[in-house]
């Protein structure tokens, strides 16, 4: 099968017609204004702004790369962490969600990004972030990120993030 997105990654929908859109920020603004309430241009710019931020600022802190882009590490381990962790962490000091308080796309974008650190560096603790590890336990506990990611996930995510949530190594 011919893969629409121009680079041949993922992910890439196909809206219909010719229009498909690629890159997961694109993606996820294109889902919240056809089926969101993204209805002024401030409501978008408060979306849009953690969308562009999970894809040019945190996948680079978490996801260290090699030269031919394979994921070796996580930038978490750190010492001392990088400043933009200590600063998201203190965000969700104050709110559930990152917009308005509500879960949205941005909570989606940012959320995919902390929750694939568990996934793909079991040894790795996230439990000295507390607001961001209540955070991700408030994501993949969601009836809607089970049915993305399956219940095997899901379900390991839970645990791992309560065990974050209450301190347990």
């Amino acid at each position: 099968a011919n893969n629409p997105h121009p680079f041949g990654q993922i992910p890439c929908l196909e809206v219909g017609g010719n229009l498909s859109v690629f890159e997961s920020g694109t993606c996820l603004m294109y889902l919240a204004d056809k089926y969101g309430s993204l209805e002024t241009p401030e409501a978008r710019a408060e979306v849009a702004k953690w969308l562009f931020w999970a894809n040019a600022s945190l996948d680079p802190i978490l996801f260290i790369e090699t030269p031919n882009g394979r994921v070796k590490d996580t930038g978490l381990r750190r010492n001392p962490p990088p400043k933009a962790i200590e600063t998201l962490e203190e965000i969700l000091s104050g709110c559930d969600y990152l917009v308005g308080n509500k879960f949205s796309a941005a909570d989606v974008a940012v959320g995919a990004y902390l929750l694939y650190i568990p996934l793909f560096f079991k040894d790795f603790y996230m439990g000295r972030w507390p607001s961001i590890s209540s955070y991700m336990q408030r994501l993949c506990s969601r009836d809607a990120y089970e049915m993305a990611y399956g219940k095997e996930a899901s379900s390991y995510l839970r645990e791992r993030c309560k065990e974050f949530v209450e301190g347990k190594k």
